[in-house]
């Protein structure tokens, strides 16, 4: 094998190399990305669902007017947070059988 061959071939075991630990790299940093982004998916998928059915947009209108804007989006926001709580729960439970 001339010189050259074997610079080529070391020159591509280090690029590989490198590209490995690139990619382990990459890996970790979207794993924290990939949690929020999929909070963002969530609340799409609700608002889309929601915008799909009139029934849960009147209902909610009447609960606006009957409620109040503050105390409604308190119970919103909790309601939510209960729900992505159960979720979570739920996905556990799930990864432990």
């Amino acid at each position: 094998m001339s010189a050259r061959l074997r610079e080529v071939e070391l020159r591509r075991r280090l690029l590989v190399a490198q590209a490995d630990e690139q990619r382990g790299q990459l890996a970790a940093q979207s794993a924290s990305l990939q949690q929020s982004l999929s909070y963002a998916d969530f609340a799409l998928r609700a608002y889309r669902r929601i915008r799909s059915s009139p029934v849960v947009i009147a209902v909610a209108a009447a609960a606006l007017l009957a409620v109040g804007p503050g105390k409604l989006l308190r119970g919103g926001y909790r309601t939510g947070l209960l729900l992505l709580g159960l979720l979570r729960l739920a996905k556990v439970v799930r990864t432990m059988r």
